[in-house]
């Protein structure tokens, strides 16, 4: 059966997209801002939307998942 869920990284490169809040909090051991900000400093990139990485990274790992 095909999903009805679109690809996140196809969807992110829409123009206009209707969004929603995905609360949480993370481990700060992670130091995940920390190395998205450095992430985007490497590839030169001004603005690195915190809520697309998290998008395309839970539709990779759900997709993974067979879901």
């Amino acid at each position: 059966m095909a999903s009805a869920v679109p690809e996140a990284a196809r969807l992110l490169n829409q123009r206009i997209i209707a969004r929603e809040s995905l609360d949480s909090l993370v481990p700060a051991a992670l130091k995940l801002k920390k190395q998205i900000k450095r992430f985007a400093l490497d590839n030169e990139l001004d603005h690195l939307p915190i809520g697309d990485i998290v998008s395309v990274a839970l539709d990779e790992w759900l997709t993974t998942c067979g879901f």
